[in-house]
């Protein structure tokens, strides 16, 4: 009996404290039948979700009640599952009973398989993202700035946003400790001019070196269960690969599959004379290897938080791995795959790369630079593949469409400055991407 009064009794007294927003709401994944909301609170809290179909406040649906969690800086993603394809909605935030007042939106993806021609849809993409703290910046430095490039992005109006990595930079005073790792990550995400691009845009990230710890840690970090929680406690993936280690993930809207590489769980760029270089690992490459072969998309994005084409011989850059990065090549040759374009981060500067072979289609690998971490140039990586007129040597981000009738897809890709104004464009066509016959 006692057991069954004190289940009973927990709701109704966090019911009775006060309780605020920290950061969000973040949209997480948004699927055809269920969305995910993210949350921080500033204590221990129960939070549920209101939402309705626009034009339908008065019939609202309500979320199960989820606690936020101490233990990982007090956040919690709430499952919406009452969502049906292509409607939008609106939703508020309820916390430990109290409706919050603000309202946010959100549309799910169309279905139309079977029925109409893929629908067009743009993407955003951004790079390292830097929060200035203080009491912890180099003297005379400015590590961060150009905080107002995310009202630039939601103002574009993206169907979904990718991260590409670098978005907490944990420094010497986080990497020994859980608390460390959180707090930087609850710090970054605490940027005011973040708020609209969260709450109503769907977002889906990986992490780069500074999301992970020290330089160059790998498979064998002795704080990796600490970054991995913490990065998963701030980003929620869209599914957890089973059986397969660290962060990586795959997600699809309407004609184009993404999949979402983990550079760092797997990483060995410090092996014996009897070991390989590895930074994606055997595993990860052939759940890739076998993903890619199932999927009937038009387009198959691969995302990475370091360049995959980039032949440069720097840690940063997958092609380090030589021998795993030939046979990775070797792999996406011998399968036949149509529609690869490959996204990657962990650079502080921009540029499209582009392999040509000479038996197969062509293979191009957008690489987008900082949105508010300060850039650098390229100078000193040797990447003769780099296209002409690409390299991008100030904060941006990239708008990316998918777009044209189902015989004649496209992806045109556009590179926007801070303020927005478009800094270079190129189109690659789906039958670009195609294997030659025979």
């Amino acid at each position: 009996m006692y057991k069954y009064l004190f289940i009973f009794a927990f709701p109704l007294f966090t019911h009775l404290l006060a309780a605020n927003l920290v950061s969000g709401p973040m949209l997480a994944k948004v699927e055809m039948r269920e969305a995910q909301v993210w949350v921080q609170s500033d204590h221990p809290s129960m939070v549920r979700v209101a939402y309705a179909e626009a034009g339908a406040r008065n019939n609202r649906t309500w979320s199960l009640p989820v606690e936020t969690d101490p233990a990982l800086a007090n956040t919690v993603t709430v499952s919406l599952s009452g969502i049906e394809p292509g409607k939008s909605y609106h939703y508020q935030i309820e916390l430990n009973g109290e409706l919050q007042a603000s309202s946010y939106s959100f549309t799910s993806p169309a279905y139309y398989h079977g029925r109409t021609p893929p629908p067009d849809f743009r993407i955003a993409v951004g790079g390292a993202h830097y929060m200035v703290e203080e009491g912890f910046e180099p003297p005379y430095q400015i590590m961060g700035a150009g905080y107002e490039i995310f009202e630039t992005i939601a103002a574009a109006d993206p169907a979904l946003m990718l991260w590409l990595g670098n978005t907490a930079h944990l420094r010497e005073s986080d990497w020994s400790s859980k608390s460390g790792y959180l707090k930087r990550y609850a710090h970054a995400r605490s940027t005011p001019e973040l708020a609209k691009l969260l709450s109503s845009t769907p977002n889906y990230a990986t992490w780069g070196e500074a999301d992970y710890g020290s330089p160059e840690a790998g498979a064998l970090y002795s704080y990796r269960k600490f970054a991995e929680a913490s990065f998963n406690a701030f980003w929620p993936r869209p599914v957890a690969i089973p059986g397969l280690e660290g962060i990586a993930t795959r997600f699809r809207y309407a004609d184009v599959d993404f999949f979402m590489l983990d550079t760092r769980s797997y990483r060995n760029d410090t092996p014996t004379s009897k070991e390989p270089f590895e930074i994606l690992g055997a595993q990860q490459i052939e759940w890739l290897r076998q993903e890619l072969i199932r999927s009937s998309a038009t387009f198959k994005v691969v995302v990475a938080g370091a360049p995959i084409l980039n032949p440069a011989k720097s840690r940063s850059n997958l092609s380090y791995a030589e021998r795993e990065h030939t046979r990775l090549l070797q792999m996406l040759r011998s399968e036949n795959i149509s529609g690869l374009f490959f996204i990657s981060g962990g650079k502080y500067y921009g540029e499209l790369t582009r392999l040509v072979h000479a038996s197969s289609y062509n293979l191009f690998d957008l690489t987008v630079g900082p949105l508010t971490a300060n850039p650098r140039d390229n100078q000193d990586e040797l990447n003769f593949f780099r296209m002409p007129g690409s390299s991008t040597f100030e904060r941006h981000f990239a708008l990316i469409d998918f777009a044209g009738p189902e015989e004649a897809r496209r992806i045109v890709m556009r590179i926007m400055s801070l303020e927005g104004k478009e800094l270079w464009k190129r189109e690659i066509t789906a039958s670009e991407l195609r294997p030659t016959e025979g």
